[in-house]
């Protein structure tokens, strides 16, 4: 595939009440970017400002129809225009050089990627949590990882199977992989909240990620995922 000289990017944001990340993140991607344009796609449940800040800030809002992170991706990516797709969670915040680091990997033959990762705050346990998203393993590809993609990649996969209320980063990234597309990890790191491990506990996080994911592996069904790991966690 011919790759255009000059890429454009949209970054999708799925949300739910996230009005504290999106005062921090929204105003970050607008600094560092040239002429992407950020999606902002609310699962149609939020009660705080998001909305507001979006407006504060000239970012997309949009409403979906319908909730889950899945669905609420699709939506972003059949509403923008962009050569190069990147998925972002609300709490991540990418490098500042994402913009360009993204146009050098698609433009050197790369179809998809992901961002390695670092956490705010860390500690010594962290820090090894982050190291193993450096390298293109078992577990690569998912979570906050922060996606990007061509478009033609996006629809050629079909795009995020809404049948998972979960890990639908994971399934994507495997379908790519099956068809032989090329997937880069960039090493300049996203910053990562670890709010999560704060409210429980880094065994009981990483426990939990595990097992949910060898499930993921063995077949068991989304909405089962699901459970396990919201009764699991906080």
């Amino acid at each position: 595939m011919k790759v255009k000289e000059h890429l454009k990017l949209s970054i999708i944001i799925p949300i739910l009440n996230e009005e504290e990340r999106l005062e921090k993140l929204l105003p970050y991607l607008k600094e560092h970017t040239s002429n992407s344009e950020i999606f902002v796609i609310d699962c149609n449940k939020s009660i705080d400002k998001s909305k507001e800040l979006c407006d504060k800030h000239s970012v997309n809002y949009v409403k979906s129809e319908k909730s889950g992170r899945a669905y609420q991706m699709n939506k972003g990516a059949k509403l923008s225009n962009s050569d190069v797709l990147m998925f972002l969670h609300a709490d991540v915040l990418p490098p500042k050089t994402f913009e360009e680091k993204i146009f050098e990997s698609i433009k050197s033959g790369t179809n998809a990627g992901f961002f390695a990762y670092e956490f705010d705050p860390s500690n010594r346990w962290l820090s090894i949590n982050a190291k193993f998203t450096k390298k293109n393993g078992l577990f690569a590809g998912g979570g906050d990882q922060c996606q990007f993609m061509t478009r033609q990649v996006f629809d050629a996969c079909g795009m995020y199977d809404v049948n998972y209320v979960i890990m639908e980063d994971f399934a994507l990234i495997r379908k790519i992989q099956k068809k032989g597309y090329k997937i880069s990890i960039i090493q300049d790191t996203a910053t990562v909240s670890s709010r999560k491990y704060a409210k429980n506990s880094y065994l009981r996080v990483n426990l939990v990620n595990f097992i949910v994911f060898m499930a993921f592996l063995l077949g068991v069904s989304p909405i089962t995922l699901k459970k396990m790991y919201s009764f699991s966690l906080k």
